[in-house]
């Protein structure tokens, strides 16, 4: 009787923890590829100090994707949607610098700025629209990756939301990045 009161003293504490650890949650966020979903629409190989990169985006509210083949509505997801750049410039001393665009290096005709890089998407009609100039203020080598489009919200994701992050590329040249020299 006592290994059996003393089996439960000391095996209980660690069975009632078990059971009142809560599940982890996680939102539902479904990943789709697509090509050409942002252009650049001024895109060179050489730019002067003062000049624009303009990156534009428009979206149908219905996407079709491939593998599987499915249309979906990106107005059925109750967030924002967002897509991010990394921008670099290069130096003789570090061959990728970070740098962070905001309201004194771009101008913005459609959506808006998020934060360091992450760009918001404006609801027109029933369509999604970013437009976004890069200004480019100094000189030498840099280069533009592009992040997903994805579902977004300032406050992050909830346990239970349904998202869906698309990866894609630029229209100009069907690739994630793009290179440059500013003279």
């Amino acid at each position: 009787m006592k290994k059996i009161t003393l089996f439960v003293l000391l095996v209980a504490p660690f069975l009632l923890a078990m059971q009142c650890e809560p599940e982890p949650c996680t939102p539902k966020v479904s990943q789709k590829f697509k090509d050409n979903l942002i252009t650049v629409e001024n895109l060179q190989n050489t730019y002067n100090v003062g000049d624009i990169i303009w990156l534009n985006s428009y979206l149908d509210r219905n996407q079709t994707f491939t593998d599987p083949t499915e249309t979906i509505d990106l107005l059925t997801y109750p967030m924002d949607f967002g897509f991010g750049i990394q921008f670099y410039k290069s130096s003789v001393y570090n061959p990728e610098i970070y740098l962070c665009l905001d309201e004194n290096t771009t101008e913005i005709t459609n959506g808006s700025l998020s934060n360091c890089n992450l760009f918001v998407y404006e609801k027109v009609g029933n369509n999604l629209k970013s437009r976004v100039g890069i200004k480019l203020l100094e000189t030498g080598n840099y280069k533009i990756s592009i992040y997903n489009i994805a579902s977004f919200r300032e406050s992050g994701l909830n346990c239970n939301d349904k998202a869906i992050d698309i990866n894609t590329t630029f229209s100009n040249n069907n690739e994630q990045m793009i290179s440059f020299t500013v003279q």
